[in-house]
């Protein structure tokens, strides 16, 4: 029998805000689900913007492939999203929540859809999301677009001080619960896929119910600092101090530790607040009978500075804080023997994982990689050498020690030691001792990207000799 495929999404999620990697944050179900399945401890995106890495998770294509490189661009018509595949494969397909399609005119492939773009009630007034079902709910709960849900903490935090069952993330939690119970076909195999718009900015987490599982004086602090910077290209200080192109984001500049653990703790509770919704909505499933038949996969589209090196929010950079995200999957079946897994993933392999779940074959031209392998035969499973990442004129290649980050046409650029260096601090582009391993890094990166050409994998001619 095929599975039905469950996948919980949050957007601007970093790799660490999951209390089975990080104590200070609290993720009970999260943590329950990782120990019942496969928590991947290195998993990556492959763009550190919204729109970029949605359209790359939604086609199984990297964003400078799919048309969709930039937070400014949108997946042209031409592309095809893994759920369309879905649908041709006899999957019932919904969509609830946060998706960026933007002005694409895509075929999306939902049989069902309530795409809500927001991030809260405070974008209330933005151009053509006035209609979405949670801007009907709050009206028909009789708030307007003047009402305040929240007041500020501080530069980058905000205080919920409405019911929580107007907060976004709620709202988006009771969809998923109400789509299992009430919406779910009972004749065939379905995907829905429940995407929260947290715990990415606003960052209103304070005066949520979830803020009494916190204390300000426990909130961890980032390991580095603004003097960190000296040694990265000059845009690091330029956006720490305008906070020019990150969307959304404030001036950092001088953040203060009272800000950071403030800030910290908003962005945790929201978490918290997801978490509990995530358990109400698997609360569901069991209820309806269909837990064990269901593949569930949990992750998000990118990170957030959160402080790290005195910065907010995100941009055009590789850093890891950005490019790791949380990933979870739990696959169909019982008694799974769950645990953590160190290959390097990403969340562009959703695609090929829930096509090759459905029965379906992933089609050549996707860079996806299908995970199934992990939990059916372990021996088997893909193991990359290598991680790939962009971000606008920006290429990464990351192996088990080392980083690389090349700057189209600058003559500067990143090279880390991550296995020395884990969180980034010195760069060592210009140390003349690691000048082999950065021609080295160089030319595994072209090797990358030749091999990401279209149709290279073809041969060059019948009967050609190999090169």
């Amino acid at each position: 029998m095929r599975p039905n495929i469950l996948f919980i999404m949050t957007d601007e999620q970093r790799f660490d805000t999951l209390g089975a990697v990080n104590p200070a944050v609290r993720t009970p179900v999260l943590d329950q689900l990782a120990e019942e399945g496969i928590l991947f401890t290195r998993a990556y995106t492959t763009n550190p913007s919204c729109v970029p890495a949605r359209a790359a998770i939604n086609t199984g294509r990297y964003p400078s492939k799919c048309g969709a490189p930039t937070y400014i661009t949108h997946l042209p018509s031409s592309e095809v999203t893994f759920t369309s595949l879905l649908q041709q494969q006899g999957y019932h397909t919904a969509v609830l929540g946060k998706q960026h399609f933007g002005d694409s005119l895509i075929d999306q492939g939902y049989d069902h859809a309530d795409i809500i773009d927001l991030h809260g009630p405070g974008e209330w007034e933005r151009s053509g999301e006035s209609e979405t079902s949670y801007m009907k709910f709050l009206k028909a709960s009789g708030f307007t677009k003047t009402s305040e849900f929240s007041e500020p903490v501080n530069r980058f935090c905000r205080r919920w001080t409405a019911d929580v069952k107007y907060h976004i993330d709620d709202y988006i939690g009771e969809l998923g619960k109400s789509w299992i119970r009430h919406q779910r076909p009972v004749d065939k195999p379905w995907y829905c896929c429940v995407s929260f718009p947290g715990p990415h900015m606003p960052f209103d987490g304070a005066g949520l119910p979830q803020e009494e599982a916190y204390r300000l004086e426990q909130i961890d602090l980032p390991l580095t600092s603004e003097g960190d910077l000296d040694g990265k290209p000059p845009h690091f200080k330029e956006q720490l101090r305008t906070g020019q192109g990150n969307p959304g984001g404030a001036n950092a500049f001088g953040m203060t530790e009272q800000e950071l653990k403030e800030t910290r703790l908003t962005y945790y509770a929201n978490m918290t607040l997801i978490d509990q919704k995530i358990g109400e909505i698997i609360a569901e499933l069991k209820a309806v009978g269909e837990y064990d038949n269901t593949l569930i996969l949990f992750t998000s589209d990118h990170g957030e500075y959160m402080g790290d090196f005195g910065m907010m929010g995100k941009g055009q950079y590789l850093s890891e804080v950005l490019m790791r995200v949380p990933f979870i999957v739990k696959p169909p079946g019982s008694g799974f023997a769950g645990r953590t897994e160190e290959a390097f993933v990403s969340n562009l392999d959703i695609a090929a994982t829930c096509l090759r779940a459905a029965g379906a074959e992933v089609p050549e031209r996707m860079d996806s990689v299908d995970l199934n392998p992990f939990w059916e035969r372990p021996p088997a499973a893909p193991r990359r050498e290598t991680m790939y990442m962009e971000a606008g004129d920006l290429r990464a290649v990351r192996t088990e020690e080392w980083k690389l980050v090349y700057y189209r046409g600058r003559p500067y650029g990143e090279l880390y030691h991550i296995k020395e260096d884990p969180w980034e601090r010195y760069n060592r582009w210009e140390d003349a001792a690691a000048a082999g391993v950065k021609e080295q890094l160089k030319t595994l990166l072209i090797d990358e990207l030749l091999a990401l050409g279209e149709c290279s994998c073809m041969p060059w001619n019948y009967g050609a000799p190999q090169i």
